[in-house]
């Protein structure tokens, strides 16, 4: 059986380590992933080694991102789910949905920065200006840009984006650019003719199985059929036996009469024999 590299390496360990240090203040996390470095090189377990002394210290905005998608990740996520309806808009230029959109955006992202700071101060970590705005710079990017959204759902986030992905929503507006959507279009093409193949294949099973069916119907039929004649000549059999065996009742019955007929006839005969 073939092997992916996803069934040889075990990304687990790192995964768990990663989610760690991004949970982390940033000024813990440089002595955490060193200290988790050295302890994989230690077991001599040089690849993770490597993977964790690549990860980055997240700036305090990117942190502050990354503790909202641990602890309101529905939000999040629903949030994120604004943008789809947004590049739709944008794309179709309704007029009418883009300025409700427009209104529903501005309201999630000042409620999403809210919480943000909430959750930053409650981490014993407030954030300045310049973070908050970074941190609604970054939100506001991620709703225009999926890749973007994935990876602070994701919480693993090192630096905010430098600009946001929507200008100011206008009926005109101009669509942004999705410089992934050909890839992820050739994906879902793939997708859907793998999903042909395994109807038609599927399909032909069926069609093999039913006859299967049909032909295991058929046979059975015929078994039935001759199990049944072979259970009337089989009674037939039965009943002959018996009158036979009846007949050979009467005939014994008949013979014995016969032989004590021919006796009292003999001793008849002796004694008439005897007389003379």
């Amino acid at each position: 059986m073939a092997s992916t590299l996803v069934d040889i390496v075990d990304t687990a360990p790192f995964d768990r380590i990663a989610d760690e240090l991004y949970a982390l203040p940033p000024a813990e996390f440089v002595a955490a992933r060193d200290a988790h470095a050295r302890q994989a090189a230690d077991r001599g377990d040089k690849v993770l080694a490597k993977q964790v002394s690549a990860l980055r210290k997240p700036t305090t905005s990117a942190w502050a991102l990354n503790l909202l998608a641990r602890e309101d990740a529905a939000d999040l996520a629903e949030a994120l789910a604004l943008g789809d309806e947004l590049r739709a808009a944008q794309e179709e230029l309704r007029g009418g949905a883009l300025r409700q959109l427009s209104a529903r955006r501005r309201a999630v992202l000042s409620a999403l920065v809210r919480r943000v700071e909430v959750l930053a101060g409650h981490a014993g970590q407030p954030l300045g200006p310049d973070a908050v705005q970074q941190v609604r710079t970054t939100l506001t990017a991620a709703l225009a840009d999926a890749v973007l959204g994935a990876r602070i759902r994701a919480g693993r986030l090192v630096k905010p984006v430098e600009q946001s992905g929507f200008g100011p929503l206008s009926e005109t507006a101009t669509p942004v650019r999705d410089d992934l959507a050909p890839r992820r279009e050739q994906r879902r093409e793939r997708q859907l003719a793998r999903a042909r193949d395994e109807i038609s294949g599927a399909r032909q099973d069926v069609r093999k199985a039913d006859a299967a069916v049909t032909e295991a119907e058929q046979t059975l039929t015929e078994r039935e059929e001759h199990t049944a004649t072979l259970r009337a000549e089989l009674r037939r059999a039965q009943q002959a036996e018996q009158e036979a065996a009846t007949r050979l009742a009467k005939a014994k019955r008949r013979a014995g009469t016969a032989r004590d007929k021919l006796a009292s006839a003999e001793a008849r005969m002796t004694e008439l024999r005897g007389d003379a």
